[in-house]
């Protein structure tokens, strides 16, 4: 049975629930009374997930069709009003070594998978959402907006939800929300997740320029995301609070980086800001 708009509990459905944002933000937003759908690739990285009547769990690949199809199944008996498409990854690679199905991957991911659950997502969010409640939460990145160098599959990415969640807004008009989320580094196992898509990376840069930077390149990240990143806990709960709002915004950029990254790119000269990279990569 389909239940009515505006009675009961309001649900989310939050993918990419294993580590990190997707995990802070399941406790942060049953802390805000709502009901969570928490879902992953491997169900079984959510059976620590402290257990109520206002969590769900469930197993949502999002380059999958069919298992996209199962997990809206799955939400018809619930108030379904939101969901927050934080399911994605960073492929490292300069891109002269960046191979075509790296970069596909990189896609399906971040970009189409994200799209795909939001069409899959949104029929029932209209049927179930009271006018204003409805939300659509797009987890981008500050590297939405400009680029930096051995991250341009991730770089591209992101760009891409950036584009994608301002249209879909045009397209929603006010009907339901739809929320941009920017942040800066974040304290998480993202690092060590983007450690595992590099592949051959190590063996294809052997004898070119990007053999020392890509050696480089964990250790510096790692320091930097120890020294400034934000806690997935902080970013969720800035994210949670954002959600409840009557009037959500249309962008939330989390992070003194992000801020400051951002306002640099907009107010610095291109050719400064290219000349800082560069050397802030070796290159």
């Amino acid at each position: 049975m389909k239940p009515e708009p505006g009675t009961g509990r309001p649900w989310v459905l939050i993918t990419g629930c294993s580590t990190g944002l997707g995990r802070a933000l399941v406790g942060a937003l049953r802390e805000r009374g709502w009901g969570v759908v928490a879902s992953a690739r491997q169900p079984s990285t959510l059976e620590t997930l402290a257990p109520g009547a206002n969590l769900r769990t469930l197993a949502l690949d999002v380059t999958s069709a069919g298992s996209i199809a199962r997990a809206r199944e799955q939400c018809r008996d619930l108030r379904l009003v939101a969901v927050v498409n934080n399911a994605g990854y960073g492929q490292m690679a300069p891109l002269e070594l960046l191979e075509s199905e790296e970069l596909r991957r990189q896609f399906e991911t971040n970009v189409i998978g994200l799209q795909a659950v939001t069409n899959a997502f949104l029929p029932l969010i209209r049927a179930c959402a009271r006018p204003g409640e409805g939300r659509i939460v797009q987890v981008a990145s500050a590297l939405g907006r400009m680029s930096i160098p051995l991250s341009g599959a991730y770089n591209a990415s992101k760009h891409a939800v950036v584009a994608l969640a301002e249209t879909l807004r045009l397209e929603l008009g006010r009907d339901i929300p739809v929320l941009l989320v920017e942040p800066g580094v974040l304290e998480t196992r993202w690092r060590a997740t983007l450690a595992r898509t590099w592949g051959d990376l190590p063996r294809r840069a052997l004898g070119t320029p990007y053999q020392a930077i890509i050696q480089r390149y964990q250790e510096a990240g790692q320091g930097f995301a120890g020294e400034h990143g934000m806690s997935a806990e902080a970013c969720a709960a800035r994210i949670a609070g954002a959600m409840g709002r009557r009037h959500p915004p249309a962008r939330l950029v989390i992070g003194l980086d992000s801020f400051w990254f951002q306002l640099a790119h907009r107010w610095v000269p291109a050719g400064l800001m290219r000349a800082v990279l560069r050397r802030r990569y070796g290159l």
